[in-house]
């Protein structure tokens, strides 16, 4: 890519307080979320005794998120500067960040599948065992980087179309970026689609059974499914958007509707923050009042 040439232009005073906007986002969930997870993962590291698959897949949320998070200061910086460290970084965190955030949202719908089989189909639950337990986590690791290997093929050094060097997502033609936009929304719609339908079967199945409480698990269900959704809503709407402008072939729509991708892309960072809280403190929860939803 080239990576000389980029000099100041009018656009930067309309992108500066995006950027801005943006690190102030990502610095807010640097402080907040990598204290989170890393408590997180000190906790769950502690109770891996109780052989519980809940835990395990809440400790491969935990180490996921943290993932996510570490490389923030570096966009920061670049948001704010120039991309100062090479291609090769470039590739490499941009890799890291979508295994990442792939690996996320798999661990949220297996959690899903997970506790929809484990209240009502126990018996089908037993038979994985533990060394097919261990197996599904490690898939999703393996499903989770291949998922994400057009990350480093895409991403680059070069001069974006405001005048920053930034290591950017480049497209040689309008039909990759569409497939790829495609693509990303239909792996993410899959993943919501599987999280609301297993929750639904499982809310549906404990309120027609006399030895579990409802409220509880209604309000778990609530806020994964609520904050899942409005975290990654954004991204897909800003997919179709940047779609609908590469085919109506508007460079200014374009050019705005990019800009709204970028901020979503941002906000989704506030799903790892959350989720530190949301699944430790309702496991907690349940484990006050249905003991026996958790036993695994």
């Amino acid at each position: 890519m080239q990576q000389d040439n980029c000099s100041s232009s009018s656009q930067l005073t309309d992108i500066f307080p995006v950027c801005i906007a943006n690190s102030a986002i990502m610095g807010l969930c640097f402080v907040l979320g990598v204290p989170g997870n890393l408590s997180v993962l000190g906790i769950l590291v502690r109770r891996l005794k109780e052989n519980s698959f809940t835990l395990r897949i809440m400790l491969t949320l935990a180490m996921s998120d943290l993932l996510i998070l570490l490389p923030l200061p570096i966009w920061i910086w670049a948001l704010l500067h120039d991309w100062i460290f090479g291609s090769v970084v470039c590739k490499i965190i941009s890799y890291i960040e979508y295994w990442c955030v792939y690996c996320s949202a798999l661990c949220v719908t297996l959690m899903s599948v997970q506790r929809y089989m484990q209240v009502l189909h126990p018996q089908k639950c037993a038979k994985l065992g533990t060394r097919g337990e261990n197996g599904l986590l490690c898939g999703i690791w393996i499903l989770s980087g291949l998922l994400a290997l057009y990350a480093p093929v895409q991403r680059d050094v070069g001069c974006d179309q405001y005048g920053f060097l930034y290591c950017y997502q480049h497209f040689r033609n309008d039909t990759e970026k569409v497939v790829t936009l495609i693509l990303e929304m239909l792996q993410f719609g899959m993943c919501f689609f599987l999280l609301v339908f297993f929750y639904y079967r499982l809310h549906r199945g404990v309120n027609q059974s006399p030895f579990f409480s409802s409220n509880r698990m209604t309000k778990l269900v609530t806020r994964i499914v609520v904050s899942f959704f409005v975290f990654y809503i954004l991204v897909p709407i800003a997919n179709i958007s940047i779609i609908t402008a590469v085919f109506l072939k508007n460079e200014n729509l374009l050019e705005s509707v990019e800009l709204v991708g970028k901020v979503a892309r941002v906000l989704a960072f506030l799903n790892s923050c959350v989720n530190p809280c949301l699944y430790t403190f309702s496991l907690r929860g349940q484990q006050r009042t249905n003991p026996v939803i958790e036993n695994t």
